[in-house]
């Protein structure tokens, strides 16, 4: 508590000098009424921004929709994105550990789920080689942001990633006008600092960000022995510009960059169930340190036009990311495990060296004779068998020594870039008519030695076309087609298409039906890995072969002609919306998966398959309430019953999931707040988390200062999720721990 009450000076006088700063520089800069937005509807109709890329309200919408306004979440003491998405119906968020998050639509089948897009004001955020994003490290902090919206259901119109839902991270650089700063501090040495300036100048807005974040993580975990090495730190630096130009066009500028320092904890903790993946935990020594960057710039000039007598609203975006790793690992193995002529015997088509045949291979390292039975995964050819006969003498000329274990470190950097272009045009065809075009064009450039052997490049095309009739005032339908084509995918396009009727029932009351076929192409580093472990040894050590350093037998290399992945949705949706007092929707789903490309971290041994199948059904439910006396609450349900014959797809898919959360104000200026959290049956346990806040807001002189008091009980035993495992899921049980926050946030307007 010293430390707490001491550090939560340092941040008051932080806010002090930083308001000393502000009041000079607001004379400098005075606020003005922005001409461009029109607050004369605000409290009638919810519009989105996402779906289908046209504004859409939830009779508009094909897909269900789920809306979180920043604001109340900052009263709910929700200071991550990832804790945000544990409020949207049918998101399953998930600790790995204290400096990685899982988060997955309906669930996941690997840490860092592929399946689901992440977007900055509609542009991509997700890695450039690797579909995923690292919720924790992301250059984007939720204060950054006005509103978060969930599209829960596949979006053609987003490309490949966005095959189960899409996240769209939504900036308002006008309504970041002025200056803002706050502090966070609290247990696991949470020290968290945002400082943000807004300025209007002329007709072009500029922004101005740092954010610093940092934690220890968790504490432990259950049996382990040992340090649980699971810190993060993250710096960033933002500045966004939006300039008004003549006759309503605005052009845009955001650009964002974060360096991150994070530990992962080692796998001792883990209990496998395949003897292999038991001897390898053994000796797979996790590095402490791993430095990260990521950023983009993201550039977009838009506007309206008229042809014809067709009004159109077009947008044209240059954009820029990357994404670099700089980390290495500790490993172990034996003499066996680096030799190079294991090496050439293991690759054979009919060979897959297994741990049950470990008694053969230390016989013909007395006798010289090898005969395996369990590693033949086919029948040698007569050239095949030769090679596997001649290792036999080959291991006996070593004996036994080349059981001698050999430590040392592998590098597993990497870098990644994406370049795109895109243009997407709505046209008002008619009263009745509305179509929405979109084109991008994207070059991947990864290169990574440990993972791809070298630099692989990548180019794809994504179109799209969205067509909206609204025949009259209680019918809207949607039809959307897609197609993406990438030069690293042989066997075939992604041809993916999404239909739904909309019926408003009566005022506020939308019935909604849709069916979507989408599919999904493989990123680079499932068509293009060749994973190869070259291993430095400890400094004196050298092996059988008088070398200082040596590849790990086991090589992961890409099946050849892998196949898009395909999802067929069906769903029926019923929503109510009475803006700015009650939104709710409950859907029903129906999900096929097919040729899904699935992957199993068994340590060297990342096989992927794309025969997968899975079969998800069930129902959502969200809520959102503001009573007549302020009190503000909702709830989120998902019941979702699975069947796959895959294990890898059933790793992290809970039965049963949802939040309940509420803001209660205790006076003009003070809420308290609480939510829970909770999923049952996933990978076997439960997770179960409370959070309770309470905020107080002093007004001052065209500004205002809250103070914030949180505390957060995390479960015992939480669910961290890992794929360690060939058969089926493992949880590392994490111990529960209760954590107090304070923050104070100053805003001058």
């Amino acid at each position: 508590m010293a430390y707490i009450c001491k550090n939560l000076w340092y941040g008051f006088a932080l806010l002090i000098s930083f308001s000393a700063f502000a009041a000079d520089t607001i004379e400098d800069f005075p606020l003005e009424p922005d001409p461009f937005v029109d607050d004369s509807n605000k409290d009638s109709v919810q519009i989105f921004i996402t779906p289908t890329r046209m504004a859409s309200s939830i009779i508009d919408s094909p897909n269900a929709v789920t809306s979180l306004d920043v604001s109340t979440l900052r009263k709910l003491g929700i200071t991550e994105m990832v804790d945000a998405m544990r409020l949207v119906p049918g998101m399953m968020v998930s600790e790995t550990h204290g400096s990685d998050v899982s988060v997955g639509y309906h669930g996941a089948n690997v840490n860092v789920p592929r399946r689901s897009e992440v977007l900055y004001n509609s542009n991509r955020l997700h890695r450039p080689g690797y579909a995923g994003a690292h919720w924790y490290r992301l250059p984007i902090d939720l204060q950054d942001l006005n509103f978060i919206e969930v599209v829960r259901g596949p979006s053609p119109e987003y490309g490949t990633n966005a095959m189960t839902s899409t996240v769209n991270l939504i900036q308002d650089t006008v309504a970041t006008r002025g200056l803002y700063g706050s502090v966070r501090i609290g247990d696991a040495s949470t020290r968290d600092v945002f400082l943000n300036g807004g300025w209007l100048i002329g007709d072009a807005q500029l922004g101005l960000r740092y954010f610093h974040r940092e934690n220890d993580g968790f504490d432990g975990s259950v049996g382990l022995e040992g340090n649980y090495a699971n810190e993060v730190s993250t710096d960033s630096l933002m500045v966004n510009v939006e300039h008004r130009l003549a006759n309503g066009w605005v052009f845009d500028v955001a650009a964002s960059y974060a360096d991150s320092n994070y530990q992962v904890p080692g796998f001792g903790h883990l209990v496998p169930d395949d003897p292999f993946v038991e001897v390898a935990l053994e000796n797979f020594r996790v590095a402490p340190d791993a430095d990260e960057t990521a950023g983009f710039i993201s550039t977009k000039l838009h506007g309206g036009l008229s042809t014809g007598g067709i009004s159109h609203e077009m947008t044209v975006g240059l954009n820029y990311s990357n994404f670099s790793r700089d980390q290495v690992i500790s490993l172990c193995g034996n003499n066996f495990a680096f030799d190079p002529r294991v090496s050439e015997v293991d690759q054979l088509p009919s060979v897959h060296f297994h741990v049950d045949d470990q008694l053969a291979v230390v016989t013909a390292m007395i006798t010289g004779n090898l005969v395996l039975e369990h590693s033949l995964v086919a029948t040698p050819t007569p050239a095949e068998q030769a090679t596997i006969d001649a290792l036999g003498p080959y291991l006996q000329s070593y004996g036994l020594s080349m059981l001698d274990v050999k430590c040392g470190l592998t590098d597993q950097d990497l870098d990644e870039d994406r370049y795109e272009i895109n243009t997407y045009v709505v046209s008002h065809l008619s009263d009745s008519l509305q179509n929405a075009f979109s084109i991008s064009y994207t070059h991947n450039s990864i290169t990574a030695q440990t993972y791809l052997n070298g630099t692989v490049d990548q180019d794809s095309i994504h179109i799209s076309d969205t067509l909206r009739y609204s025949p009259n005032a209680r019918w809207v339908f949607n039809g959307t087609l897609s197609l993406e084509t990438a030069d690293n995918v042989d066997t075939s396009d992604a041809f993916s298409y999404r239909l739904s009727a909309n019926y408003l029932i009566q005022q506020d009351w939308v019935l909604r039906a849709m069916h979507a076929r989408f599919e999904r192409l493989p990123d680079v580093y499932e068509t293009s890995r060749h994973w190869t472990y070259y291993t430095e040894y400890d400094p004196g050590v050298v092996d059988h072969l008088e070398r200082t350093a040596g590849y790990l037998t086991r090589v992961a290399v890409s099946p050849d002609d892998l196949e898009p992945e395909i999802l067929s949705n069906f769903e029926i949706g019923l929503s109510y919306s009475a803006f700015n007092r009650l939104q709710a929707d409950v859907k029903i789903f129906y999900e096929d998966y097919n040729d899904l490309i699935s992957e199993s971290f068994n340590y060297v041994d990342f096989k992927l398959t794309n025969n997968g199948e899975l079969q998800t059904q069930g129902i959502e439910l969200g809520l959102h309430h503001t009573t007549e006396l302020g009190i503000e609450w909702g709830a989120s349900y998902t019941y979702m019953d699975v069947d796959s014959d895959t294990p890898y797809e059933l790793s992290l898919r809970p039965d049963h999931s949802g939040s309940l959360w509420a803001i209660l104000p205790l006076g003009p200026k003070t809420w308290l707040s609480g939510v829970y959290y909770g999923a049952a049956n996933v990978a076997e346990g439960s997770y179960d988390r409370f959070d309770f806040t309470l905020t107080h807001r002093i007004d001052m002189d065209r500004g205002h200062l809250d103070l914030q008091a949180n505390y957060r009980r995390y479960p015992d035993g939480i669910n961290a999720f890992t794929e360690i495992s060939s058969i089926t899921p493992n949880v590392a049980l994490v111990d529960g721990q209760d954590r107090l926050f304070f923050t104070a946030s100053l805003s001058f307007f």
